[in-house]
């Protein structure tokens, strides 16, 4: 049979398997690899050839220093410190607990922050006696909206990133703006559709939430200063290691901007450090590499190069038609679909189109492409695993939110962030700002 029949079907097998979560992914993966390899597409060298190390090596830096922070209880110190602050107001919560999830989620792991908040924001409501299904709901779409604003906020970004060339400042430069946007408007539309359920159904236990106090989260002072002063030195040295390269001549790569920081912590707290480690997400980082083969089969058999040559020809007149189908395609896709296997397949494609003439610059394709796979990911409860996270929460927690009432309030969000993005796209285009 011809290799590359057996890389489309094989593909196409491992999407399917992921999306119906009937097995884990990561498994999925690792066995649609195993097959490429046994079937002969091609060799084991060629096959881990296709691993981005730095992509791992980016991820696995700042999960370690993502779990730290976690296991010293920051989430949850700050998620009270909020609450606090905002005077446990429902009209307040709504609106600033999902702006913290978005500026969070530009920075670390939606997945770990949407797991600490919804938790909160459900015991709060339950305090405060309003239903928490429309403030979480609004949660993750502005965590998902967020995570498109900087590279490291979204797997999709770190794919696309590193894979095509393009750092941090590059997705904060463009991408930021956009999102912020994109991300305000989502929330006004929350907010003024839901501005009835923030109505208390019994009386405030005013003594319960005074005995919420914040400092009771932190588990652990020392690790949270520790971590907090990796996290912002990470983000330090990802937004400054172009210029440390070029004026000092150090090799400070942007896994190592991460993993410098993430190791450097972990010495310094010692013992602390074995339970840091069995806390971090090793799942993910394999799922990663079993997915970078499976689709660099596809790029080693030449199927994504005639992708790549198929929606170049038929967009080759229409430039803005193509940033259109790029940023609406990824972000229907990514509501029913997982939007990492996406990314990477996307990569590739997008590296193919380039070579063509007539098309425009990579740059802007790639912002099309990373906003469409973010935001798109808040169309249905499976779109993103922050989604699913939050869901489960409330579904162990005895108050499903239901898939009726995801799509009420997420879709026509969902739809007002990807339109204010096309926009911002558009503006990119006619201007030549990207």
């Amino acid at each position: 049979m011809n290799p590359a029949l057996i890389a489309i079907i094989i593909f196409i097998l491992t999407y399917v398997a992921i999306a119906t979560e009937k097995v884990n992914r990561t498994v999925v993966a690792f066995v649609g690899a195993l097959l490429l390899i046994l079937f002969g597409v091609f060799g084991v060298n060629d096959a881990v050839g296709f691993i981005d190390w730095e992509t791992i090596g980016l991820l696995f830096g700042m999960f370690i220093i993502v779990a730290a922070l976690s296991d010293a209880g920051f989430f949850t110190f700050l998620a009270l410190i909020l609450a606090r602050w905002l005077n446990y107001s429902p009209r307040k919560i709504f609106i600033f607990f999902p702006i913290i999830t978005a500026i969070l989620s530009a920075f670390m792991d939606s997945v770990t922050v949407m797991l600490f908040f919804a938790t909160l924001t459900y015991e709060i409501c339950k305090i405060l006696k309003i239903n928490a299904a429309t403030i979480i709901i609004t949660e993750v779409v502005m965590a998902n909206i967020g995570g498109s604003s900087t590279m490291v906020g979204d797997p999709p970004n770190v794919i696309l990133g590193l894979k095509l060339g393009f750092y941090f400042n590059d997705f904060l430069v463009h991408n930021a703006p956009i999102s912020i946007l994109a991300g305000a408007t989502a929330l006004l539309y929350c907010y003024m559709v839901s501005r009835k359920s923030f109505v208390s159904t019994g009386e405030i236990p005013k003594e319960e939430l005074k005995e919420m106090d914040p400092t009771e989260a932190i588990e652990d002072r020392k690790q949270l200063k520790v971590a907090l002063a990796a996290f912002g030195t990470a983000i330090f040295l990802l937004i400054t290691h172009p210029y440390i390269e070029e004026y000092l001549h150090i090799p400070l790569k942007v896994p190592l901007a991460a993993m410098i920081p993430a190791f450097f912590m972990l010495v310094v707290l010692g013992k602390r450090s074995e339970k840091i480690l069995l806390k971090v997400n090793y799942e993910v980082l394999l799922f990663f590499m079993g997915l970078f083969m499976v689709v660099g089969a596809l790029e080693y058999t030449g199927v994504i190069e005639i992708a790549a040559g198929y929606i170049t020809t038929l967009f080759k007149d229409n430039h803005m038609g193509l940033l259109s189908t790029l940023l609406w395609g990824s972000g229907l896709s990514s509501g029913v679909i997982d939007n990492v296997p996406l990314a990477l397949s996307m990569s590739y494609i997008l590296q193919n189109i380039v070579k063509f003439v007539g098309v425009p610059a990579l740059s802007i394709m790639v912002w099309a492409t990373s906003m469409g796979l973010d935001i798109g990911g808040n169309f249905t409860p499976i779109g993103a695993s922050a989604n699913v996270v939050a869901y489960t929460v409330m579904e162990k927690r005895g108050q499903s939110i239901g898939w009726k009432k995801w799509l009420k309030l997420a879709v026509p969000a969902t739809l007002i962030a990807l339109v204010i993005s096309n926009i911002g796209i558009f503006i990119k285009y006619i201007t030549g700002f990207f």
